[in-house]
């Protein structure tokens, strides 16, 4: 982390609302300055699991040495004024109304999700694929630097996570094509099956160099680094 942002970028304002894909509800925020954006998907609206959200939130800057002075959202957040950390000033704006910046935010979001699911060749999506292509437009805008941020050469991934932008001559998968994945099998004397047809859901691996994919057998999801793209 350069000290520059530490020195001049430390307080945090974030924006917060919640939006919905296929009927999913999703928790979003964007700081304000830094641009880096965060979204996950909610069981319900409960007083209990915006906290949690919120805080987890909270929790990932503070990880990195930000404080979050500020969190505006809408009417429907009153409810976390007496919970949140009493350092944080939270700012809510009268009912029918909307905090703009995150509101802008979550169009663009949308647009990426939207040219996610365009290029999949599928009709129908199970509700894991769904998720994992709003997680996936989330991670495109983070991992370039913002245009109105606080740096021109780091991402805003880089600088709330520490994750390293990866290298895109390196892409090997677009999400939404089909594989087969190579299964590990402790015993492999037997005529069991040694691949796993599977629907890519990251095109870019994690930091170990793992991708996610359905499984097309349970719909449940799996990370593996060796795999077989199939027409």
């Amino acid at each position: 982390m350069p000290s520059f942002i530490i020195k001049y970028h430390q307080r945090v304002t974030l924006s917060i609302d919640i939006f919905y894909v296929q009927g999913i509800p999703f928790f979003h925020s964007i700081s304000r300055k830094i641009k880096f954006r965060a979204a996950t998907a909610i069981p319900d609206r409960t007083k209990g699991t915006l906290l949690t959200a919120t805080n987890q939130v909270i929790r990932l800057y503070q990880s990195r040495g930000f404080i979050v002075n500020d969190i505006h959202g809408d009417n429907e957040f009153e409810c976390l004024r007496n919970d949140i950390d009493p350092g944080i000033h939270l700012e809510t704006v009268a009912q029918d109304d909307h905090v703009d910046e995150v509101e802008r935010d979550i169009r663009t979001l949308k647009e990426g999700t939207r040219a996610a699911t365009h290029g999949i060749p599928y009709k129908r999506l199970p509700t894991v694929v769904i998720k994992e292509v709003v997680y996936h437009a989330i991670r495109s805008l983070n991992q370039f630097p913002a245009a109105d941020g606080i740096s021109k050469t780091m991402s805003p991934l880089s600088i709330v996570t520490g994750a390293n932008t990866p290298d895109y001559n390196n892409m090997k998968v677009d999400i939404g094509q089909y594989v087969q994945v190579f299964e590990d099998r402790t015993i492999t004397n037997t005529t069991a099956a040694r691949k796993i047809g599977a629907v890519a859901l990251s095109a870019t691996p994690n930091q170990s160099g793992f991708y996610k994919f359905m499984n097309l057998n349970t719909g449940h999801i799996l990370k593996k680094k060796q795999f077989t793209i199939i027409p």
